[in-house]
């Protein structure tokens, strides 16, 4: 039926899991294949398995024995014709060199595949030269007609072909094995060492480029050839051309002679696979936010007019009622631009300019501009709905390998908010193409503006055009956010063939908007923690401010009830958590019970809470007003009038009465405090308690007590009785002794002032 060998392999393609087989035993009536190389056994019949390979289910796929030669890639792309407008004439020529030599292995295959058919056929196992040669006389007709008539073979590479071999030769076998290399010594050695010469000035650097370095060997080769070194002068050789020489200087590019070249970074890049970008397939999947340092230098201008706040969206009567004068140009810094682009419509999402460098503040401005709507955009055009319509939470967030986008606040906030992060891929500036490029249409707008620069001409200065900067942050951000509206918005972008802003608009329609749960926690994110902080009945005392709100500050005291500290009646204080923000000091947030909530307590001046300015220019503004203070009202102006202040009291003490020098006397001690006499009464009573309320009770005038001898105590409130009961009596009234040495009568005030005056004089005395 057919030959069939243990150690076979073949293709099942009808098995379960179609895969390769090996024979591993065979008789008769059946063949058994287990899957290569090692697997479950499959046993077949002989007559099924030769049915399924005569309908070709079962493919050979190798003999045992036999020896498989892959084809060479080079070999490959033989069969295939270069094609395009790039081909150079040393291309073509090394394809058609390669042709030949496929043709040639083809023509040694056909001849050689005949005559072990023939063999086969006649067992004629005759290997002589007229043999051979009659053999290939025959087939010559039908080599022509396959085109393989350009060359003939000889007997001998027939015989050296079919040596050993009872199936058919392949494409491989008949080629060279290794393809035929030039040893040195066509040329004199001087040449080879001329060509390395010429070479190294490359690398070093001396010389451009491969074709200069050619020139310079071509030139030295003649006049060492001219010299003669030996040569006779009807043997003196011709020069390798410019094709040999590139081969040579393509040998000798090695890692380490291009880092000489190019330098090891350079290098890297070039020798390392590049990155796929990110791909979305609707709007808001992914969000990639990048800052980088612009080209353009703003100025910083002082305010002469009417602050008005550009951060809020304008009104009609903005330029009317509040109009801003220009101010003087006080400094100019180089701009940092915070961009963020949706990946899927190519949409600017967000554009920030400010001049802090990368840090969390920007990253949470930048993603909360990405998740609220432009008013301001809208308002400005009101007839391009499309490109202002670009707002939500994102699904994903590709941010840089930065410090200070890695911590546990960003990644558990946004992991809050359902938005994940991925961080981009370490010196891979493919991974963020899509941002890189929406940033250069940003920065090319920005170098036709005054105080801006070239992103593209390597020999810019920076600094030089430092001095042409006229221009504010907003005014920047006015003129760069236009043109993104109005034309990167609305043309087609060269990624995806559609405008950003009609694109983003149909993906929003088909796949939808989400919506953020808690837009605050954005805010809270940013805020440092600061705990062991102090919460009283005043609010909380911080960096020298104090926040405090009547209803916040009592309800996170009974919140905070169990943890209080101090008796009761007094003041209590209490060690919380707060939240800060050092840019802002108009308020502050406390950790509430359990740290499930944050409470929001104002700053108690009003000022701070109106215009919300960081903790440090407060700072500065109190030093300055100190110092305005001390500057309008010197101390030892203060100092004078304070001493005649005093010596008028002086002077007035000895004309007053009694009574009223107590008080001038307290004025000059400094405000001594009142002493209280010990003959204040304090009666202690038990006052009946009743269904209807407290019974009345007559308070004797005369009975008194020491202060603090006993606490009062209340009898325990009882239900009413079933049966009716006698009225209750009043209870009788202690008889309580006074002390020995104090008056058992009412003092006036006069006498109380007397008795004061007596007991400190008493006191003096024994105190010396």
């Amino acid at each position: 039926m057919f030959e069939i060998s243990i150690h076979d392999r073949f293709l099942l393609r009808q098995a379960e899991e179609p895969g390769e087989f090996v024979v591993i035993e065979l008789d008769a009536m059946t063949i058994t294949l287990r899957r290569y190389p090692e697997g479950e056994v499959v046993e077949k019949g002989t007559t099924d398995f030769a049915l399924e390979h005569a309908e070709g289910n079962i493919v050979r796929t190798a003999k045992a024995g036999q020896k498989l030669n892959a084809l060479t890639a080079q070999h490959l792309l033989t069969l295939f014709k270069p094609e395009g407008r790039r081909i150079t004439v040393g291309e073509m020529e090394d394809w058609e060199k390669q042709k030949d030599v496929l043709i040639h292995a083809a023509t040694k295959q056909f001849y050689g595949n005949k005559y072990i058919d023939q063999r086969n056929y006649n067992l004629d196992y005759t290997k002589t030269e007229d043999d051979l040669a009659a053999f290939i006389t025959k087939w010559k007709p039908e080599a022509d007609k396959l085109g393989f008539g350009k060359w003939r073979p000889s007997a001998t590479t027939i015989r050296v072909l079919v040596h050993n071999r009872v199936g058919h030769v392949s494409l491989v076998d008949c080629m060279r094995k290794e393809p035929a290399v030039r040893k040195r010594g066509i040329w004199p050695e001087w040449t080879y060492a001329l060509a390395h010469e010429a070479i190294e000035k490359v690398f070093r650097r001396e010389l451009p480029d491969c074709a200069e370095a050619y020139k310079w060997f071509d030139g030295q080769f003649y006049l060492e050839r001219d010299e003669g070194v030996g040569i006779p002068e009807d043997k003196r050789p011709k020069p390798p051309t410019d094709r040999i020489f590139r081969t040579w200087f393509k040998e000798a590019s090695t890692r380490k002679n291009l880092e000489r070249l190019h330098g090891p970074r350079k290098v890297n890049k070039s020798l390392k696979g590049t990155i796929k970008p990110q791909d979305a397939v609707r709007p808001l999947q992914i969000v990639i936010i990048d800052q980088t340092l612009g080209n353009i230098w703003a100025a910083v201008k002082s305010r002469t007019g009417t602050v008005v706040n550009r951060a809020l969206p304008r009104t009609s009567t903005d330029r009317e009622t509040r109009p801003i004068e220009a101010g003087q140009v006080l400094a100019s810094k180089r701009v940092e631009v915070v961009h963020a682009v949706d990946v899927y419509s190519r949409k600017t999402l967000a554009l920030i300019l400010t001049f802090e460098p990368p840090s969390i503040h920007t990253f949470m401005a930048c993603l909360k501009m990405v998740m609220t709507p432009k008013v301001d955009w809208q308002r400005r055009f009101p007839d391009l709905p499309d490109a202002t319509d670009a707002y939500g939470p994102p699904e994903t967030v590709v941010l840089d390998n930065l410090r200070v986008h890695v911590t546990d606040s960003v990644q558990l906030g946004l992991l809050a908010l359902n938005i994940a992060i991925e961080y981009a891929a370490l010196a891979s500036p493919e991974w963020k193409a899509i941002v890189e490029r929406s940033i250069g249409t940003i920065k090319r707008v920005m170098a036709t503006l005054p105080g801006g620069f070239s992103i593209d001409d390597r020999t810019v200065n920076p600094p030089d055009y430092q001095k042409d900067a006229v221009l504010d942050l907003d005014e920047v951000d006015e003129l760069v956010t236009h043109k993104i509206i109005t034309e990167h918005h609305m043309r087609p972008h060269g990624g995806t063939g559609e405008p950003p802003g009609l694109r983003f608009v149909s993906g929003l329609k088909q796949h939808g908007r989400g919506m953020v749960s808690d837009m605050r926690q954005l805010d809270l994110m940013l805020r440092r923690r600061k705990p062991k902080a102090t919460l009283t009945r005043n609010g909380v005392y911080f960096k020298g401010h104090r926040y405090h709100d009547e209803g916040l500050v009592s309800h996170l005291l009974v919140e905070f009830s169990a943890q209080t500290k101090g008796e009761t009646g007094k003041p209590v204080t209490l060690e919380i958590t707060i939240l800060w923000e050092p840019g802002d000091c108009s308020s502050i947030g406390v950790v509430g019970p359990r740290g499930k909530t944050v409470v929001e307590l104002p700053n108690a001046d009003t000022m701070f809470v109106n215009a919300p300015v960081s903790f440090e220019f407060a700072a500065a503004a109190r030093k300055a007003n100190e110092k305005i203070f001390s500057l309008n009202y010197p101390p030892e102006i203060r100092a004078k009038y304070l001493r005649e202040y005093f010596e008028r009291l002086e002077r007035l003490l000895p004309q007053q009465s009694h009574k009223a020098g107590k008080k001038t006397t307290r004025l000059l001690e400094g405000g001594r405090p009142v002493v209280i006499a010990p003959d204040v009464r304090r009666y202690d009573l038990v006052i009946p308690v009743t269904n209807l309320g407290v019974s009345r009770v007559d308070i004797p005038i005369a009975s008194a007590a020491e202060e603090g001898r006993e606490a009062p105590v209340t009898p325990k409130k009882m239900g009413p009785q079933r049966k009716s009961s006698s009225p209750t009596t009043a209870p009788p009234v202690p008889d309580l002794e006074s002390p020995a040495p104090y008056p058992s009568y009412a003092l006036t005030a006069a006498d109380s002032e007397a008795f004061l005056d007596q007991l400190e004089a008493e006191m003096r005395v024994t105190r010396h």
